[in-house]
């Protein structure tokens, strides 16, 4: 029997959002077509057809593609990637770096194992201050969010800056497709990127987070997806992630409906941004009409940790109305971990 989740009622002023993107869009016929041409890789038709399930068209990725192994590009490492989404939130909410009381970071891949990538960001942005790196995937934000909410209960405390980032293009190696096909996902799935939120203490009006929580299903499991020691890429148990999906997505639901925030009354659903086609998946599964699923993984891939910041960045951009809900809904393969959290945009 699972334990029960980690849950938090504690209302946090959102005071910007922020996001940053390398490069151009790449489709994914132009991916296919450079990555199976300059490697002399087969793999142009199974690779399209994977796409073409998946329903992503196009994604930013942070390297050319010019070598089996290359660094990021200039100025669109992890690190770059993560404090150009920090300045970005700190302008939408009107702050400068100097107003940061703390800094929270989480990556899967980050530059370099130790200093921690968020140490890096920190040199980049100018900031001092303290700051703290979870190492985790697609429902890091739900965590660190749980670290901002005791952060944001101490009296007097400044403005935590919350930063998801991924490079996993550069986790991707072109020759191993030759002998794991299981690559292509990785190959097509993938997109690089960062995305922020600057949080306060609670405000008596302004949007805001009304709840969040987090909680594992993944006790004893195989992990979904894992890097091994050594290995330049992740790898995959398909079976494990195709079970886990439905499971995930409905512990979601569970714990968003007891703290009084069930899907069917949020004007948005941010899914976990797995594909282009959880949208549908994922409407059909709440009973909801499709316009009100939020999904950006059809032309930005899969950005994993920083996937869910990216896409409120984007609905918030979008002109929101005063008073609409979003509740996102988030999920992990590696070890099986959801996790969400209900705003109010104010």
């Amino acid at each position: 029997m699972s334990a029960p989740p980690w849950t938090s009622q504690a209302r946090l002023a959102v005071l910007g959002t922020g996001l940053a993107l390398p490069g151009e869009p790449l489709s994914t016929e132009a991916l296919i077509a450079l990555v199976s041409c300059r490697f002399e890789i087969g793999c142009a038709r199974e690779a399209k057809s994977v796409a073409q399930r998946m329903a992503i068209t196009s994604r930013h990725v942070c390297r050319d593609f010019n070598h089996r192994y290359e660094p990021a590009r200039s100025g669109d490492s992890n690190a770059d990637l993560a404090a150009r989404a920090v300045k970005a939130a700190l302008a939408d909410a009107g702050l400068t770096v100097d107003d940061i009381g703390y800094l929270i970071g989480h990556t899967t891949t980050p530059e370099q194992p130790l200093p921690a990538n968020i140490a890096h960001v920190a040199d980049r942005l100018g900031y001092s201050g303290p700051h703290v790196e979870l190492r985790q995937a697609c429902t890091g934000f739900a965590n660190a969010l749980m670290i901002a909410t005791g952060l944001l209960a101490a009296v007097g405390a400044r403005p935590v800056v919350i930063v998801g980032s991924e490079t996993g293009s550069l986790f991707f190696d072109p020759l191993r497709l030759a002998e794991d096909r299981g690559q292509i996902v990785n190959m097509v799935q993938m997109g690089d990127g960062a995305g922020a939120i600057v949080l306060g203490p609670a405000a008596p009006q302004g949007p805001a987070l009304e709840a969040a929580w987090i909680g594992s299903i993944g006790l004893r499991r195989t992990p979904g997806i894992q890097q091994h020691h050594g290995a330049t890429e992740f790898a995959h148990d398909f079976a494990e992630i195709l079970k886990s999906g439905p499971q995930l997505f409905d512990a979601d639901i569970a714990v968003a409906t007891r703290l009084g925030h069930p899907p069917n009354e949020a004007d948005f659903i941010i899914p976990h941004q797995v594909s282009g086609r959880v949208k549908s998946q994922a409407a059909a599964h709440l009973g909801l009409a499709p316009e009100r699923i939020f999904v950006n993984a059809d032309r930005l891939g899969n950005c994993g940790s920083a996937a869910i910041w990216i896409a409120l960045a984007e609905l918030r951009s979008a002109s929101l109305p005063r008073g609409a809900r979003v509740l996102a809904l988030g999920a992990e393969a590696s070890k099986f971990i959801y996790g969400g959290f209900a705003y109010v945009h104010g």
